[in-house]
């Protein structure tokens, strides 16, 4: 599904996707927001479905800032639901909205233990508290790990809702028994991603800046037009005009630190990959 068929209220859903197989929830809660009218959205707040104590959520306070973030304040405490609603009046707002959850009790509190002091900590936070991405099992997140191009797949394919089965995968020959076989070929299907000359699609394989760069242009329609100068980027490559287009929509900048050693090829980190998701979920 196109972000085009998407609300243009709706920036993210609730999602059972992480950056590996192996993932862990790190306490607080999270959120699915959906439309009720073209004026109206519906947040849900929930306990993520691991936690099995007493525990529930309610909402203590929320508002706007700058017509595009809505911070809710919430509690966690004994007793109260697991789940809970807030029907938000969309007037004032500038769609796409972020959501900026706050747990009341622990206003410093971060998801994943390696993540304070690093430029991309908001964005994490954010694709954490949507339910999109979930750290290890020793409570980190490793945000400069590496990501591969099955990995990136999982988290693209769930981030626009993109669901079904397909039962012919011969189109890739190292396809075969691998775990995202399902979600590469729902990609492949709906034009995000394609192989390689020999018959490969090289699943395990890190995905660079300049591959994310293409799926996201292709995912996502952005509204924002700018024609920006950037130094550091290469001209005349397959990739060119996407990568530009990231810049030139703010889902990278030139003050980004890792524009200080950018190179299309480069593999991309789990860190600098939620950065861009993120921005991309909230860019108009």
């Amino acid at each position: 599904m196109n972000i085009n068929s998407i609300k243009v209220y709706i920036i993210t859903m609730v999602l059972t996707v992480a950056f590996s197989v192996q993932k862990v929830d790190a306490g607080g809660a999270i959120y699915r927001l959906s439309d009720l009218t073209s004026q109206k959205a519906r947040i849900t707040i929930s306990i993520p479905p691991e936690s099995l104590d007493e525990n529930g959520v309610a909402i203590a306070y929320y508002h706007l800032e700058n017509g595009r973030v809505l911070h809710i304040g919430y509690e966690i405490k004994k007793g109260a639901p697991k789940k809970v609603s807030l029907d938000y009046d969309l007037a004032g707002a500038i769609p796409p909205i972020r959501i900026n959850l706050i747990d009341i009790n622990d206003q410093d509190w971060v998801p994943f233990n390696d993540i304070k002091e690093i430029d991309a900590k908001e964005y994490i936070i954010h694709l954490r508290n949507a339910g999109i991405i979930k750290g290890m099992p020793d409570g980190s997140f490793r945000p400069y790990n590496k990501i591969t191009r099955a990995e990136f797949m999982v988290l693209i394919v769930k981030a626009l809702n993109i669901e079904g089965r397909v039962e012919n995968t011969s189109q890739f020959e190292d396809l075969e028994g691998h775990w995202a076989r399902n979600i590469i070929m729902l990609a492949s299907g709906h034009g995000l991603i394609s192989g390689y000359e020999d018959g490969t699609i090289r699943p395990d394989n890190p995905i660079s800046f300049a591959e994310v760069s293409s799926i996201i242009s292709r995912a996502f329609s952005f509204k924002t037009t700018r024609n920006g100068i950037y130094s550091k980027l290469k001209k005349d490559m397959w990739y060119s005009d996407s990568v530009k287009r990231m810049f030139d929509v703010g889902v990278l900048s030139a003050e980004d630190s890792l524009y200080n050693t950018f190179a299309e090829d480069n593999p991309i980190n789990r860190a600098d990959c939620s950065m861009m998701i993120s921005r991309a979920l909230s860019t108009y």
